[in-house]
């Protein structure tokens, strides 16, 4: 009798842990069908693991100014329990205080973080410490009109392009009389890769800016070069179109350089110009580079149920992540999922998680959105010559702690 009581009193215990649980998980809005993928992980969890362990997971999305909103609940003590953080803001979240660190329960579970690709685990650390695990990623490639490229004799690009090769067959299809052959944002983020590929980097040890050092001036020289001096890229809207995935659709543009979101677009709305479309990994320089967007789960500091929220978001991460990459149709962060992933299109993108650089600058502040609008600013000028790069990296060395509130 005594044993039997043992066990009853160690099963109410655990469950106590999780009983009436509710647990609210937002994020921004998505299109109908990354909203219909992340309802059925929901309706899983509540099904499954949810049924059995006592907790219900109530998806909450927040639209308008998902940052300023998300912020402010938290603030006021009704945030939600696990939210969608962006690696691009996740270090001003962290200097917040308002993230979990997870190392504990990761440990205490044995969760195997090994399974996720290196990159996208460290894009959710500050100060040696895990705050979130990325839900899907996505990285840039390069995008190119075939039939484009036939017409005017000019060879495909491939995996092995360099900045120089590439740079040759963008002005031989000018050559040739096709006008704008690639279309180019103004935005600091795509500057990146080109910055890294040369051999540069953003800040210096002590998250000054590096942006006025030979390589890192290097590689923006030669990314306005592209629009001014070589004239053979234009932005999307001199080309009458509102992105770059639009430009290439229309066929405005012979190639740009894109992330994986553009498939469900061009298959959706373009699908006889998707069937022309060669895909290619970014070119080389000094070594290779891309960009890694990525969003990762992250679990309220303040909520009272922290054991859990962690059930969910590794439930999230797991059987849920398979859900969402198979409805969805987003890359998948962990390499098991991946592996199964057989859509032959996306095969460039997950390379891209093997050299790519999360979408984020360290600061001092953990602030960084004021100087990124700036540094676009600048962008846009530097496309109509109204500035140097001397004059550009002149403004962004005087200006920098000012603007990431130092």
């Amino acid at each position: 009798m005594r044993k039997l009581l043992v066990v009853l009193l160690t099963v109410l215990t655990t469950l106590s842990i999780f009983a009436a649980s509710k647990i609210t998980i937002s994020g921004w809005p998505g299109n109908p069908i990354e909203e219909g993928a992340i309802k059925k992980a929901v309706d899983t969890f509540n099904t499954t693991v949810g049924k059995q362990k006592g907790i219900e997971v109530v998806w909450e999305p927040i639209a308008g100014d998902y940052k300023q909103v998300l912020m402010t609940r938290l603030s006021g003590g009704t945030g939600p329990d696990i939210f969608y953080v962006d690696v691009y803001v996740f270090e001003e979240l962290a200097k917040a205080n308002v993230l979990l660190p997870l190392d504990t329960y990761v440990k205490r579970d044995n969760f195997d973080l090994n399974d996720f690709y290196t990159s996208l685990v460290d894009a959710f650390k500050y100060q040696n410490r895990l705050y979130g695990i990325a839900k899907d990623f996505s990285t840039l490639a390069v995008w190119f009109n075939k039939e484009i490229f036939d017409k005017y004799k000019v060879p495909h690009l491939t995996n092995d392009e360099t900045w120089d090769s590439f740079l040759k067959k963008l002005q031989q299809l000018k050559a040739a009389g096709y006008e704008t052959p690639l279309a180019l944002a103004p935005d600091f983020n795509r500057v990146i890769p080109f910055i890294i590929s040369f051999g540069g980097r953003l800040v210096k040890p002590d998250l000054s800016t590096a942006l006025g050092e030979p390589n890192s001036k290097k590689a923006l020289q030669f990314y306005i070069d592209l629009v001014t001096k070589h004239k053979v890229a234009k932005e999307p809207s001199a080309l009458g179109s509102g992105w770059l995935g639009e430009a290439i659709a229309t066929e405005k543009c012979a190639v740009v350089m894109e992330g994986p979101w553009t498939i469900g677009f061009m298959k959706g709305s373009f699908p006889d110009t998707f069937k022309k479309m060669g895909i290619v990994e970014m070119p080389k320089g000094i070594k290779k580079a891309t960009m890694i967007y990525t969003v990762a789960w992250s679990i309220n500091r303040a909520t009272p149920n922290k054991d859990a929220a962690w059930e969910v978001l590794k439930f999230l991460v797991t059987e849920g992540q398979q859900i969402f990459v198979d409805g969805a149709g987003v890359l998948a962060s962990r390499k098991s999922i991946a592996a199964k992933d057989t859509d032959p299109v996306k095969k460039v993108f997950y390379k891209g998680a093997e050299y790519g650089v999360p979408w984020k600058v360290p600061t001092p502040t953990g602030l960084f959105a004021t100087a990124n609008d700036q540094i676009n600013s600048l962008l846009k000028d530097l496309f109509y010559s109204k500035i140097t790069v001397d004059d550009a990296v002149k403004t962004i060395e005087t200006n920098y702690n000012k603007w990431i509130g130092k």
